[in-house]
């Protein structure tokens, strides 16, 4: 059921990064989210289906907000630390504790800079170790973590090595190994990453002016072009993490993609592939053995397909599907949607009269036609149909 008090307002929410969080009728923080484009994420709860529990957050939420970000990356670093501080119910519960991710920065002369699982954190012998997390997408955590290190070089080796490694020849390691780095030096950097992770970049913008004016003041023109190459770099974070932030914010949480394949019908299978937030979630993917039509009819085999999977009630309802097809294949799903009484938007993906380009069509309310992310749920979708296919045909010819 949609929630008209809480869409208009993030109609009103600004189209940058940054977290939203949500709050009951009682004040009770009880889900933070990140986000690329806060007005798009955050409409996009208010707006189409959605599975039971997000539709359970949206009937508990009374109160929504927004804290604005510089970029993509501080949303994740803001995201985490509300969660750490607030333990909002609808984050808590949605994994268990071994799928949660931590950085560790250990205590060492030269300290190292580790992702860490939950349950590994009760294995470090450190008195009151350096923990930040948790962090629910390991991917954002780890292209984060990337383009951080290109501003800020750290140590992630377990043990020093007596030769420079590869980090250390391409600059994201300052190579404490072969003495490259005093201790306090390499301190400093621990502590813009620590800074980092806090949230307090604006901390290390000020600290690394201070460094680059002395420098220059001594007349170290390189330390000092040095500096400001970092600086820079923290300032126009926003270009960097836009591009390459591996967790992609789209309109619709869950969007499933529908192919078949087989020849002349024969063996015929279907496949149904998941993304949630733009990534793949493979583990929530399906595969149907075509059983009840003969022969070639690809359009009542995605009827088969699209009922068979429906009947599942247990699994969260999309808010899009994709299909590998096309009119016709759009009017036979609208036509099962119809029987289920479903109200799900739709894009039908076909290849042109020449299959040199792709043919869009589409139903129901599709703002957002990220054609790209489209086609690529519709490649993966014919990649798991065609696996599943070559599966079962290599298992007859061995019978």
């Amino acid at each position: 059921m949609a929630n008209h008090k809480l869409l208009a307002i993030t109609k009103q929410f600004p189209k940058t990064p940054g977290v939203y969080i949500m709050k009951n009728s009682l004040g009770e923080v009880i889900y933070v989210g990140k986000a690329v484009n806060l007005q798009r994420r955050a409409t996009s709860y208010f707006i189409g289906a959605h599975d039971s529990k997000t539709e359970l957050l949206v009937s508990d939420a009374d109160q929504i907000e927004y804290r604005p970000t510089d970029s993509a990356i501080e949303a994740l670093i803001l995201e985490s630390n509300l969660i750490s501080r607030f333990l909002p119910k609808y984050n808590i519960k949605e994994k268990d504790d071994k799928s949660y991710l931590y950085v560790w920065i250990s205590k060492e002369p030269f300290p190292r800079v580790e992702l860490i699982r939950g349950t590994d954190i009760a294995n470090i012998s450190e008195l009151k170790p350096r923990i930040f997390g948790p962090y629910l997408s390991g991917p954002s955590l780890r292209g984060a973590l990337e383009i951080i290190r290109k501003i800020i070089p750290y140590r992630s080796c377990r043990t020093l090595p007596k030769r420079m490694c590869l980090y250390g020849h391409i600059g994201l390691c300052d190579a404490p190994c072969v003495a490259r780095i005093t201790q306090t030096e390499y301190k400093q950097r621990i502590d813009d990453v620590i800074d980092f992770l806090r949230g307090n970049k604006q901390r290390i913008v000020k600290r690394t002016k201070l460094l680059m004016n002395e420098a220059a003041k001594a007349e170290n023109y390189e330390l000092a072009a040095k500096y400001r190459n970092q600086l820079s770099s923290l300032v126009h974070i926003r270009d960097t993490a836009a591009i390459a932030g591996p967790d992609r914010t789209t309109f619709y949480h869950r969007i499933e993609g529908y192919d078949l394949s087989g020849i002349s019908g024969q063996m015929a299978t279907g496949s149904m592939v998941v993304f949630i937030a733009g990534e793949s979630e493979k583990s929530q993917y399906r595969k149907f053995k075509i059983k009840t039509i003969e022969g070639s009819n690809d359009v009542a085999m995605l009827a088969e397909v699209l009922r068979r999977r429906f009947r599942h009630k247990e699994w969260p309802l999309p808010d899009l599907l994709v299909i590998d097809g096309g009119k016709g294949h759009l009017n036979m799903a609208l036509r099962v949607q119809q029987e289920l009484n479903l109200h799900i938007p739709m894009a039908a993906i076909a290849k042109g009269p020449d299959r040199k380009k792709d043919e869009f069509h589409f139903h129901g309310l599709v703002p957002d036609r990220d054609v790209v992310l489209f086609k690529k749920i519709r490649d993966e979708a014919h990649r798991f149909a065609k696996g599943y296919y070559t599966h079962l045909h290599r298992r007859r010819l061995q019978d």
